[in-house]
């Protein structure tokens, strides 16, 4: 298969305005109080009238006789979970008996991040497109729709109704977890390796620096880590790493334009541990699948490892699981370098800081702060570690471009 070339034809500086202007269009209609939809988008329109309609079509005389429900949390979207009793036309149906919603966040600013980054649609979209093919690597979906402003619907199976576990920012994994999610990575990842389909039915899952929103991702970036830096104690940051990320902010620009040179599949983006679950065998999967665009595998890798093992952890088991990774790709037909992989999978551990820092600075995703604190004595661990302040200034001097 030939190598991929990611919107090659186009004119930068023409795709940068038409994204711009996009976004521009995406932000005022996430501050919009209400938009005149005639589809539930929010968790109160959800009804068991509506439910009985959606879920139970098709069923004769199906009745949904009550909607109980069990937990309700809010992120970066609105979320609740409910117990479905229906009456016995339902229950001889086989309809689920309990069911998990994503919908439009009430936070006006967390509107603005799925609007402007288009995640609600890429989650639709994967529904549609992806999950058919990969059976098992992610939660099924009842119903999926989006809509401008970030306003969406998505109904998804309970997976603890099937005795699966879904876990939290803030959980322990242990290490058998984080070898089911690494296999499970590289499993997705080697299937759409360089895979030409980027191009044709999965050009919405756009590169990083083509998605959309990406000016407005770039320029909170920089917002976030200098508010993170004046404000910056002991407790986040270790000495050695302040001038590590100065030096990170000027240069991440090009860095990430670096990145996009690299082998390209399609990336789950947001691959923490609190979006991962796990199956009563130990197999891996992953929900919210909002973040995809097309990159480096070893960044979901990075990504994951560096959100879900403490330091400890990291320092007796990180180079395991890199290995296991490049095994799990070789064994489908994806064979990478490991020196240069390695060097790759080390200054990924920037992305992993930068989402730590927006969670820090902008308190107000629902993660804990004890997750948080974790991630980052891990990453710094892994900077430090690895000497990536090398690694940085060798790709500063000889790859980068400006």
């Amino acid at each position: 298969m030939g190598r991929v070339s990611h919107y090659s034809a186009d004119s930068p500086a023409l795709h940068e305005s038409a994204l711009h202007a996009l976004a521009s269009a995406d932000y005022a209609l996430a501050y919009a109080p209400a938009l005149a939809l005639s589809e539930p988008h929010t968790l109160d329109e959800i009804t068991a009238e509506w439910l009985t309609a959606t879920l139970g079509n098709g069923v004769a005389r199906a009745k949904l006789d009550e909607l109980v429900v069990l937990d309700s949390h809010h992120g970066m979207t609105s979320r609740k979970k409910w117990r479905l009793q229906w009456n016995e036309a339902g229950k001889s149906a086989g309809l689920p008996a309990s069911l998990f919603a994503k919908a439009t966040p009430d936070i006006a600013y967390h509107r603005e991040s799925i609007a402007v980054l288009h995640l609600h649609e890429a989650e639709a979209n994967f529904y549609q497109i992806l999950h058919p093919e990969n059976p098992g690597l992610a939660p099924d979906a009842y119903y999926y729709k989006s809509y401008p402003g970030g306003r969406f619907l998505i109904l998804l199976e309970d997976l603890t109704a099937k005795g699966c576990r879904p876990y939290w920012q803030a959980d322990d994994c242990s290490v058998e977890h984080a070898r089911a999610v690494t296999v499970t990575q590289a499993r997705f990842h080697a299937k759409y390796w360089e895979n030409d389909r980027l191009l044709g039915d999965l050009a919405w899952v756009r590169p990083r620096t083509k998605r959309f929103g990406w000016s407005w991702l770039r320029s909170s970036f920089r917002e976030v880590r200098d508010a993170f830096l004046k404000q910056a104690t002991e407790e986040v940051i270790v000495a050695d790493a302040v001038d590590l990320l100065r030096t990170w902010d000027e240069h991440a620009n090009a860095t990430f334009e670096y990145w996009e040179s690299k082998p390209h599949t399609v990336l789950h983006g947001d691959s923490h541990l609190g979006n991962t679950f796990s199956y009563p065998d130990g197999r891996a999967g992953y929900y919210d699948w909002q973040v995809m665009f097309s990159g480096y595998g070893l960044r979901d890798l990075s990504y994951f490892l560096l959100s879900a093992l403490t330091n400890e952890d990291r320092i007796a088991h990180e180079k395991a699981l890199f290995e296991l990774y490049l095994e799990t790709l070789a064994q489908g037909g994806v064979r990478l370098e490991r020196a240069e992989a390695w060097n790759d999978y080390c200054l990924f551990a920037f992305d992993r800081w930068d989402a730590v820092i927006k969670e820090v600075v902008k308190g107000s995703y629902g993660h804990a702060r004890s997750a948080q604190l974790r991630s980052l004595k891990t990453i710094q661990g892994c900077l430090l570690d690895n000497d990536v302040p090398g690694r940085l200034n060798h790709l500063i001097r000889h790859k980068l471009k400006y």
